[in-house]
């Protein structure tokens, strides 16, 4: 309702609406609000009032503050949370994860997916975490602190569990779910409720400080023997995305999409063997619109270095490599063969390419040269998309895990994310991507449909990159009739496109990569430079 509104108010489906009743139901228990408190913040309309009494409530709620005043022990449970920053953000995490009152349910997933007012355990949520980074915002705390404790509860979690048994339980756990009613879930249905409840208290408060949960105890470490069970190690490995092997692990049914080749590498967390197998609860994949031949590693390999950007598990997403190559080849030929020319100097001093695409006259001297790339150009446009949906296949079955997915692409691999966007918000696929980072991309930027369809299955923020000076972008574009401006060109214009929907206007962000970007290649030779300019903003 209240800070799920903030994020979901865009889609304005009824899933959506759930998914904030539930947030804002699990936020006001975590904080022990009464439920006079409660009925009141529900009765009233959404807005900033509402937003600033909860507020009020996570910085210095107390529940008697005369008996505060008098006796220092009996202060709240939210102004504890509210003094403890270990405390906020592992109860806030826990909360979005659906973890900070199974001391009340235990583990009876089944009570919980009946309760509408509750969020599903292990099901992390992409509006979740956009939501998280709203609160954040709201206290005046760095963003950064909400990965930070996504980290340390994501290994407290792997620790408490067999790491051995996490891929071949969730593998098991895969297979039940086809062959019963239940499934995976059986595991926890039938779990000691309590005990696994503390359970999770024993792995957070080994992790920071005594943790401060409203309806949740310390129970003793002993009770982190379940998450060693496989229905624990099962739980554990399908909210991180090891189940069944994962994405790594997946085959995809490429033939049903039109395409030869479709699979995910991993970008590895750093260089020592315990890195390379941690699990974060979040999700980064890449995926590159062209690439250099016979290259050893990911394009995306230098971003684990770019300071300031949290990727938790990153993956890199290949498909058709042949065709891309080729594209990437077919751009080097036809920007060597035109800088010989003197035309292209007068095609750039008349700065035409912020303006209409259809207004520019091209040279003889550059147009005789479009053969070299207008053939690749069409053949990865045509397979981009069809990766789009298969994209979208993959993300809709959660073979990443339960948990927020961000998106990253730039040129034709932007494409393939539009499209996968596009294809969620048919399929009324909510709640899983939180981020996406579309550089250099070649799409209509005024087709409103498309784009609020993007706005509605990106939970936080939708970030474009454009370069003024991308001429061989707007060459590609020069015989389109239906398309007269480019995202990748100039952007987005969120004002006049989204007057009336303030939302869909702040998860969009215009980002000018001109001064990085001097031609279609540089988003690929350059792309730590840029995923520098895009961190400031993740």
């Amino acid at each position: 309702m209240i800070h799920g509104r903030c994020v979901a108010e865009a889609s304005g489906a009824a899933e959506s609406k759930q998914w904030s009743d539930r947030f804002t139901q699990s936020v006001l228990e975590w904080l022990a609000v009464s439920e006079t408190d409660c009925q009141d913040l529900r009765n009233m309309p959404y807005g900033e009032a509402a937003n600033d009494m909860l507020l009020l409530m996570l910085r210095c709620r107390r529940d008697d503050e005369e008996a505060v005043g008098k006796d220092a022990s009996k202060t709240s449970m939210s102004l504890q949370i509210a003094n403890d920053p270990d405390s906020l953000y592992s109860g806030l995490v826990l909360t979005c994860l659906g973890l900070s009152d199974l001391e009340t349910h235990g583990l009876d997933i089944e009570s919980h997916k009946k309760d509408s007012e509750q969020l599903r355990p292990f099901e992390y949520d992409a509006r979740s975490r956009a939501a998280a980074f709203v609160i954040s915002d709201w206290l005046d705390m760095p963003p950064q602190f909400v990965g930070a404790y996504e980290s340390r509860i994501a290994s407290g979690l792997e620790r408490a569990a067999d790491k051995s048994k996490l891929g071949d339980a969730g593998a098991r756990a895969l297979e039940n779910e086809k062959q019963s009613k239940w499934g995976w879930r059986k595991y926890l249905a039938t779990g000691a409720g309590v005990a696994v409840a503390g359970t999770l208290v024993g792995v957070t408060a080994g992790l920071a400080a005594p943790l401060m949960v409203a309806g949740m105890g310390a129970v003793g470490i002993g009770g982190l023997g379940f998450l060693a069970t496989t229905g624990g190690a099962a739980m554990v490995g399908s909210l991180l995305g090891v189940a069944g092997g994962g994405v790594i692990g997946r085959r995809f049914n490429t033939r049903l999409r039109g395409l030869r080749e479709f699979y995910f590498t991993q970008l590895p967390l750093g260089q020592s063997p315990a890195d390379a197998n941690t699990h974060a609860l979040h999700a980064t994949m890449f995926v590159p619109g062209f690439l250099v031949a016979a290259a050893s590693a990911s394009p995306f390999a230098p971003v684990r270095n770019v300071m300031g950007l949290d990727l938790g598990d990153a993956y890199t997403l290949y498909f058709e490599t042949k065709e891309l190559v080729a594209l990437q080849g077919a751009f080097a030929d036809f920007v060597r063969n035109t800088a010989k020319s003197a035309a292209v100097s007068v095609v750039l001093a008349k700065t035409v390419l912020g303006g209409l695409l259809g207004a520019l006259t091209w040279p003889l001297a550059i147009l005789k040269f479009g053969q070299l790339i207008d053939s690749p150009w069409a053949v990865g446009i045509e397979r981009s998309k069809r990766a789009g949906k298969l994209l979208a296949d993959v993300l809709e079955s959660r073979a990443h895990g339960t948990r927020p997915v961000t998106l990253v692409g730039y040129s034709l691999g932007a494409l393939t994310i539009f499209t996968c966007l596009n294809e969620l918000h048919r399929r009324k696929a909510f709640g899983i991507v939180e981020t996406a980072v579309l550089l250099g991309m070649p799409v209509d930027s005024t087709n409103v449909d498309t784009w609020t369809a993007c706005c509605q299955c990106v939970s936080r923020r939708i970030i474009i990159g454009y370069s003024k000076n991308d001429w061989v972008l707007a060459f590609l574009f020069r015989a389109s009739s239906l398309c007269t401006h480019l995202a990748g060109l100039s952007g987005v214009d969120e004002s006049n496109m989204f007057a009336d929907k303030p939302l869909a206007r702040r998860k969009l962000m215009n980002l000018d990569l001109s001064s990085i970007i001097a031609e279609h290649s540089d988003y690929l030779d350059r792309l730590d430079d840029v995923m520098l300019e895009v961190s400031r903003f993740l």
